[in-house]
């Protein structure tokens, strides 16, 4: 959400000016309206409404929408139907109705998301090393719910992230992750160095977030067709501590692979990125960014409509 000039970012030790101080204060308190409704409707009805909203969205943002048709044109080599770009504005709405379901105390992960068993394998033997794990992940599906879900499994998972231009909407995100187990390193505070450092040394997982570009130490690169920024920070960090590169994503349920007893699911799908033929330095940083690009690029292709990434320019 927009917060004005650069220099009013609290993050960077900026301070708000009355107009948006008087703006975030009514953007929060409509947030804590719209959450405290949300969490009183039965999980259809927030479903229903959520889905309705990506459908309104659709309609009225004509710029959103030919951001979102530009960019699945570029991945798939051509231009894509109209209903493909209706489904990803859906199947946002949907993603946010599955984020709000989490802030739900009885909501398990896995009642909507499976964890695929050879991606469970992999990820064991890779934490098995104890040399730590740097986890590689898009916003592709419920990323929030797959970090949930390894928990569950019993995997320890930190996850990287960027507090938001508002500490009350941060907190907002911690009610999602904390009460399940997931921890958060925020990069822009001190030490969080450090803390990503320490929880590989630990032997655990750091889970990093890198198909739409950010403010951090970036290189050029090409996902899903389109030229963009690649944050280069998780290969480095990889290669410096030789640690475990992982790629992890949410994925459509695959025909016949429900397990017996249990629902149809969307489903996590691990796969490790070899690394042991790499050197440390600029030229194995970019050809380890370069593997994890293209993974991904084959990741978001199988499920277009589910890549939150559509909507972010390149």
């Amino acid at each position: 959400m927009p917060t004005g000039s650069i220099d009013a970012d609290l993050r960077e030790g900026g301070a708000w000016s009355r107009p948006q101080r008087i703006k975030n204060h009514v953007i929060h308190a409509l947030v804590r309206a719209a959450l405290a409704v949300a969490l009183l409707l039965p999980q259809r009805f927030l479903r229903a409404a959520c889905v309705a909203l990506g459908r309104a969205c659709h309609r009225l943002l004509s710029r959103e929408r030919r951001i979102v048709h530009a960019r699945l044109g570029a991945g798939l080599g051509r231009a894509p139907e109209g209903a493909l770009v209706r489904d990803t504005f859906i199947t946002a709405g949907e993603m946010l109705a599955d984020m709000l379901a989490l802030l739900r105390p009885d909501e398990r992960a896995s009642s909507a998301l499976a964890l695929d068993r050879d991606g469970e394998r992999v990820f064991a033997e890779a934490l098995g090393e104890r040399r730590g794990v740097v986890f590689v992940a898009a916003h592709l599906g419920s990323w929030e719910r797959m970090a949930a879900l390894l928990v569950e499994h019993g995997f320890p998972v930190s996850t990287v992230a960027r507090e938001s231009y508002d500490p009350r909407l941060t907190q907002i995100y911690e009610r999602i992750r904390h009460p399940r187990g997931v921890r958060s390193i925020y990069r822009g505070r001190p030490g969080a160095a450090v803390s990503i450092v320490r929880e590989l040394a630990a032997g655990r997982a750091v889970g990093f977030l890198v198909d739409v570009p950010a403010r951090v130490p970036s290189v050029p690169g090409r996902l899903f067709g389109s030229d963009t920024r690649i944050p280069v920070g998780p290969a480095r960090i990889a290669l410096a501590r030789r640690a475990a590169v992982l790629i992890g994503t949410c994925a459509p349920p695959a025909p016949g692979d429900a397990r017996a007893g249990e629902p149809h699911l969307p489903r996590v799908l691990i796969t490790r990125i070899p690394t042991d033929d790499l050197p440390r330095g600029e030229e194995g940083e970019r050809v380890l960014v370069e593997r994890i690009t293209e993974e991904l690029t084959q990741r978001i292709a199988a499920w277009p409509a589910a890549w939150f990434g559509a909507f972010a320019a390149p």
